[in-house]
């Protein structure tokens, strides 16, 4: 393993060129203060399972067959990978990459950090609550 670090990928195999990594951490707040339950982040896991296993997109812009998702799952309990603890509840996926020429261009930007974790896609739709009398 070279000496490269990659912030949200804990585990990284170069021979098979694997990556594990969290997807979604409950309670992990964004910019924009807002996060996930541990119950929404199962429920993304689970929709993703259901609906796209395997589905890989490059900073969701473009499909890719050269990286497929091979594990996804949420941790059942903290678990303390390469170091880091991560909390029960945190949807993590494991990827890998082949050795084609697509292949090859997205492990070199997976080695230098320029493609540096997991970003998961969807839709978001805001909906007012209107208080019945």
């Amino acid at each position: 393993m070279s000496d490269t670090i990659i912030p949200d990928v804990r585990e990284f195999d170069e021979v098979k060129r694997h990556l594990l990594g969290p997807v979604l951490v409950p309670n992990r707040f964004d910019l924009h203060d807002e996060g996930l339950s541990v119950n929404e982040v199962e429920a993304a896991c689970h929709y993703y399972n259901k609906n796209h296993f395997g589905q890989c997109d490059i900073n969701h812009l473009f499909d890719v067959d050269c990286a497929r998702v091979i594990e996804s799952y949420t941790l059942e309990v903290d678990t303390e990978i390469d170091g880091k603890l991560l909390k029960a509840g945190t949807w993590m996926a494991k990827t890998e990459i082949d050795k084609s020429p697509t292949g090859d261009v997205i492990w070199e930007a997976i080695l230098s950090g320029d493609l540096a974790g997991y970003s998961p896609e969807g839709s978001v739709f805001e909906h007012k609550v209107v208080k019945e009398d």
